[in-house]
């Protein structure tokens, strides 16, 4: 099947340049959630291989994950969103970066066209994949081989990184996702390299924390993003140009009304209006999970030790 027109125009909307004068590139190829440490390893490679050969390193990323296409009863859950995906990956060593829209069609196309495309529109001279590169259709498992096949035919180098490892688990967005609903946030950030973020702006609540003397900031955070394990963990906020330690539960508030999950944040020694502010909360640690309180009383002594833990736990 012939990439389609607006698969073409994408690519060469999104590359390095365009014409003669435009550089000639490596990249890789992946949806890439998360940007995790295995990640970080495969843009790195393609830098350091791209440097050598006096190319320019870039990924194809690949939103939304194919998933919600080919199997469209299931919901994915993101560890990242595109802007902070694209973001990450060029911290990581990508001078340029194109979201190509993943659409039933893109699922029809087959490896070799999709690289063929590479090659014609994004001046691809080499492509760096993943220890389990697999895309086009069917996402072949000998997609690696079939590209050193084509390279050879049209002229472009294929190099195939090793799997990375960490405490004898490969690094993995499913990996992290696990420890993300394990509430282990020790292991999310070894994984990731950096601590999980969840960001949005704050909205109104049931400002019953304001009513018991913790009042929260509460985030609206994007129905796709993947959250940790319900409970309460110590944060960092970053809101109005600064950065606050605070103490936030994640969960449905069993005490009260058991009712959607939200996340709330308590920003410790801090007093003033963030409504309608964008703010980043950082996970560090996840102090306990989900409780139902008999009395209100009860509640408020537990967040008084739940704000205590986590002064110890941010110095």
């Amino acid at each position: 099947m012939p990439i389609p027109s607006f698969t073409a125009a994408q690519l060469a909307a999104g590359g390095p340049g365009h014409g003669v004068s435009a550089p000639v590139t490596a990249l890789t190829i992946g949806v890439l959630d998360g940007v995790h440490r295995g990640h970080q390893a495969l843009i790195g490679r393609l830098r350091d291989e791209a440097r050598q050969r006096g190319l320019s390193p870039g990924v194809v990323t690949l939103h939304p994950h194919p998933i919600t296409v080919l199997r469209p009863e299931i919901r994915p859950s993101y560890l990242t969103s595109l802007e902070d995906r694209i973001e990450l990956m060029h911290e990581a060593g990508a001078e340029w970066v194109v979201p190509l829209t993943f659409t039933s069609e893109v699922s029809e196309i087959s490896a070799e066209d999709l690289a063929t495309a590479f090659y014609e529109l994004l001046r691809m001279r080499l492509m760096v994949l993943g220890p389990d590169a697999a895309f086009g259709r069917g996402a072949p498992k000998d997609t690696a081989g079939r590209m050193r096949a084509l390279g050879a035919e049209l002229g472009f180098e294929v190099v195939q990184i090793e799997p990375l490892m960490h405490d004898h688990e490969r690094y993995s967005s499913t990996a992290v996702r696990k420890a993300l609903g394990e509430g282990d946030m020790e292991r999310v950030t070894a994984l990731l390299g950096r601590n999980y973020k969840l960001a949005g702006p704050v909205v109104h609540g049931f400002e019953r924390g304001r009513t018991i003397g913790f009042p929260t900031a509460n985030i609206s955070v994007a129905a796709d993003r993947a959250l940790p394990a319900l409970g309460v963990y110590a944060t960092r906020g970053r809101v109005a140009g600064r950065t606050l330690a605070g103490a936030t539960n994640i969960g449905t508030r069993p005490t009260f009304d058991a009712g959607h999950v939200s996340v709330e944040t308590y920003l410790l020694d801090f007093e003033g209006d963030v409504y309608g502010e964008r703010m980043e909360v950082e996970m560090v640690h996840r102090i306990r999970g989900e409780v139902a309180f008999g009395s209100v009383e009860a509640l408020k002594a537990q967040i008084a030790e739940d704000v205590q833990a986590a002064r110890v736990a941010l110095q």
